[in-house]
């Protein structure tokens, strides 16, 4: 019955992650790239899957064990190669410029060493002795297979963590770049990101329940879990890109701030630069336009934009979000002060000040006012 359970599992994992895969090689945008970097993520973790798949489903595994046993432990080095390679894919999207490097190569040096491993312990044997390692099941020993499980938990948690962090420099940079950010902030990946790291962390505390009070009911209930989480993220995926397929055509400006170029102003030319920037925010009200970024209030105020940039962080000590947003949470303040009976609701109030999401507005209001909208309107109407 479990092992059914677990076919189950490893089938429909196996049916997303091939659909997925043509439909993301079916779209043509200038994140390409990074496209087949997520596919190749996608068939990785396919192939860990059929050897699942081999494992659990008897009838098959026999009839590979006498016609093709050489396919057995094929699946075993690709359990270190879907981590390293959906790191790349988050630094592909989240750097303009990216491009495959020769030192990307040692992300992948233990599915080589492992890969190595298995054809030197097994698949240069004869057919004959590859039938009888296949059943009695003597491939490795207890403790190779569960240093090999430590290890594939270790490379996880690290590629995680530092895929997290790519992430978030990557919303950090972008908010000294453009004043809207909800679209292109890659939460959608944030939140698959958590959910790998909660199917692998399940993974991993029944291992160690197994390990330590040899629960096998505890260990299948957490491993079931685990295979439902990690089908719901790998659905999210899918969904998002058959929904909302730009998620994966990349950002089209750069989303870089650099260093200033190298340059350093002078203090009477950052104080002209600073004055002339907030006369302009005051007399043209640039931040109502939702569409405003960096680029473009350098253009109209006729600094480079790499000298805006300085301007705002070194000046007024604040990224270009934060600096637009403020002038639109003054001004959408103004209009919920304002006494006419015909007065704005609030959703035409955050779309007249440049916002383009109530959710995202009322974060702003409350990180500026201390409250919501609602509440400050009825503050000033009380």
């Amino acid at each position: 019955m479990l092992h059914d359970i677990k076919n189950i599992f490893h089938l429909i994992i196996i049916f997303q992650c091939l659909f997925f895969s043509f439909f993301l090689l079916t779209q043509k945008n200038e994140k390409r790239l990074s496209n087949i970097i997520l596919v190749t993520f996608l068939l990785s973790k396919a192939i860990t899957e059929i050897g699942g798949v081999f494992a659990h489903f008897e009838e098959l595994r026999n009839f590979i064990i006498s016609h093709a046993p050489h396919l057995f432990y094929i699946d075993f080095p690709f359990c270190y190669v879907y981590v390293p390679v959906l790191f790349l894919y988050v630094l592909s999207i989240t750097k303009r410029d990216f491009h495959f490097k020769k030192v990307y190569l040692l992300h992948f040096t233990p599915f080589l060493l492992f890969g190595v491993l298995t054809m030197l312990r097994f698949h240069i044997n004869s057919a004959d002795t590859l039938r009888e390692i296949l059943r009695d099941d003597s491939l490795l020993i207890f403790f190779e297979w569960l240093g090999f499980d430590l290890l594939e938990f270790t490379q996880f948690f690290i590629y995680a963590v530092a895929s997290l962090i790519v992430l978030k420099k990557y919303r950090m940079e972008i908010k000294n770049v453009y004043s809207t950010i909800e679209h292109i902030n890659l939460a959608w990946l944030n939140f698959v990101l958590f959910g790998f790291i909660g199917w692998k962390s399940l993974r991993f505390l029944a291992l160690v329940l197994w390990l330590t009070i040899g629960d096998s009911d505890i260990g299948i209930f957490l491993y079931i879990t685990a295979e439902v989480v990690f089908l719901i993220f790998v659905s999210l995926m899918l969904l998002k890109g058959v929904k909302q397929p730009a998620i994966f055509a990349g950002n089209k400006e750069n989303q870089s701030r650099g260093k200033y170029e190298k340059t350093s102003l002078a203090d009477a030319v950052k104080e002209d630069y600073k004055n002339k920037l907030l006369l302009y925010m005051e007399t043209q009200k640039p931040y109502l336009d939702p569409t405003l970024c960096l680029n473009n209030l350098a253009e109209k105020l006729a600094i480079p934009t790499h000298h805006l940039s300085q301007v705002l962080n070194i000046c007024l000590n604040q990224n270009f979000f934060d600096f637009i947003n403020s002038y639109r949470i003054k001004e959408s303040r103004r209009l919920l002060s304002e006494q006419d009976p015909r007065k704005k609701t609030i959703i035409e109030i955050l779309y007249q000040t440049g916002f383009n999401s109530k959710s995202v507005f009322n974060v702003a209001f409350k990180k500026y006012t201390g409250m919501t909208p609602s509440q400050f309107r009825k503050l000033q109407n009380s």
